[in-house]
């Protein structure tokens, strides 16, 4: 790694402490103590905010524009082993590049419901089909078995009475009073 590198992360890495160190004293104004239990007012949280955001916008844009390049091409390790078991598992968790074993088996049981539901609504829908399809079918041969009878039933009209005789039109109100007379067929 060539001297340049190491200045451009060595003030990535200044810029990041600094950062770092403006959120801790940010967080510590803001907390009510025993002998200020007050909160901020607001403008001057605010205030503090926008320092905040700034900074960071400052620090997002360097790493984004010009050290894109020379982070994309490292690989950044500590150089020395972090002493206390809480150091380590922040550094296996920000290292890791697999999902911890039981997110993955969680994430493993989720696809297998999805995969399972999605056959069982193709299954549902082609039951669905298929009922509808038969009833379908079942509705068309009973309008025809229908018509058929009715075709049988009712003899054409000059077979009835001859075929010089004329037939003529019955209105719904006729058969309605002939039937409320009583009179049977």
């Amino acid at each position: 790694m060539s001297d340049a590198h190491i200045v451009e992360l060595e003030t990535l890495r200044r810029q990041l402490q600094q950062l770092h160190e403006l959120f801790a004293v940010v967080i510590d104004e803001t907390r009510p103590t025993s002998d200020n239990p007050h909160v901020m007012p607001w403008p001057e949280l605010l205030s503090k905010f926008n320092v905040l955001a700034g900074k960071y916008a400052i620090l997002s844009h360097t790493v984004g524009q010009k050290h894109a390049r020379l982070l994309k091409e490292l690989s950044v390790v500590p150089q020395t082993r972090p002493g206390d078991i809480h150091e380590q598992n922040i550094l296996s968790v920000l290292l890791r590049t697999k999902l911890a074993p039981e997110i993955e088996k969680e994430e493993e049981e989720v696809w297998a419901q999805v995969q399972s539901s999605a056959q069982q609504s193709q299954t549902h829908e082609s039951l669905a089909s298929t009922a509808m399809s038969t009833f379908n079918a079942l509705r068309k041969r009973h309008a025809n078995r229908v018509q058929e009878l009715l075709q049988e039933a009712v003899p054409p009209p000059s077979a009835a009475k001859g075929d010089s005789a004329e037939t003529k039109p019955v209105a719904l109100e006729e058969v309605l009073s002939f039937a409320s007379t009583g009179a049977s067929i």
